[in-house]
């Protein structure tokens, strides 16, 4: 018994958005093998590109609490293989450790019949980062889950799923790694005053509008208009102005960090240059980084050919 599935990439806050916007991308993503096992103990084997950045430990890994809450919701005795072939590079701001939680949900929820309303797998996931984050946060595991860009309510779980245009590219640059999400959670304030609240309301409302509508210019304002999260965590990464500039030079609409980075993304109207990303890049002082070229993701994780595993 054993279903293998591949689970998206993902850019949280998408500016002033935290912790209620996040869009699925479609690079990169992880593949993901979930084997039921008769007797334990629990495996963990992490492959690929970003395998070797991952615990061998199975209950150091995001995994193993939503395994937990299947053992709880079913009352069943069971344990898994589970082999994750790492294409999206952990502590990157892409949702990695969400993509694998998301990916084991979807897979125990069908090979343990237990029928899970999306809401709720959701819920079981965002369990997962607590390990990464030191919070359930629903963000991220919202986006790989459903695909599109995802509006969520972090308070109850509400969570609203809409289609992206396919005319944008996302321009992910990722240079070194931060030191984890929940070190970069605990910088932020646990209060705001009134008005900068009013200043990420209105952007995050009018990023949902213009992104659907193809307003441009309103999409640039709202993206980097974040007036509470971004200023504070672009102060640890010395690279943020430099890849900010390159990107926008590049020909992107707007640029930010990439949930709690230390990744930025870029929106790009049209297909971005390569070679004149890498050029603006190296002008800029940039020299070790990983480069993606993205498309919006509009269908959530899916089951797979167990063969990609091979």
């Amino acid at each position: 018994m054993q279903v293998c599935v591949r689970s998206y990439a993902s850019i949280a806050n998408l500016g002033p958005g935290f912790d209620v916007l996040a869009l699925a991308l479609s690079n990169p993503y992880d593949d993901v093998l979930v084997r039921l096992l008769p007797s334990g103990p629990d495996r963990v084997r992490f492959i690929g590109e970003y395998g070797r950045y991952l615990p061998s430990n199975f209950t150091e890994t995001t995994i193993y609490p939503v395994v937990e809450e299947f053992r709880k919701l079913t009352g069943q005795s069971f344990y898994v293989d589970v082999v994750v072939k790492k294409g999206i590079k952990p502590a990157s701001g892409l949702g990695s450790s969400g993509a694998d939680a998301v990916a084991v949900a979807y897979a125990l929820n069908k090979l343990l019949n237990t029928g899970l309303t999306e809401t709720e797998l959701i819920r079981v996931a965002a369990l997962g980062e607590v390990v990464a984050a030191g919070s359930p946060h629903m963000d991220n595991v919202a986006a790989s889950l459903l695909g599109g860009l995802v509006i969520i309510n972090p308070v109850t779980g509400d969570v609203v799923r809409i289609e992206v245009p396919g005319n944008y590219w996302f321009v992910i640059v990722t240079v070194g790694s931060k030191a984890s999400t929940g070190e970069m959670r605990r910088v932020i304030p646990r209060s705001v005053d009134l008005d900068s609240l009013r200043n990420n309301m209105s952007y995050v409302s009018m990023l949902v509008y213009s992104l659907i509508t193809g307003d441009v210019g309103t999409l640039r304002k709202a993206i980097m208009g974040d007036a509470i999260i971004e200023p504070i965590r672009s102060k640890f990464y010395p690279h943020y102005n430099a890849v900010k500039e390159a990107l926008l030079k590049a020909g992107a609409v707007a640029a930010a960090l990439s949930g709690a980075g230390p990744s930025l993304f870029g929106v790009f109207t049209e297909e971005p240059r390569e070679e004149l990303l890498r050029k603006l890049l190296h002008e800029y002082g940039i020299r070790d980084y990983v480069l993606i070229i993205s498309k919006p993701r509009n269908a959530g994780v899916h089951e797979i050919p167990c063969d990609a595993l091979g």
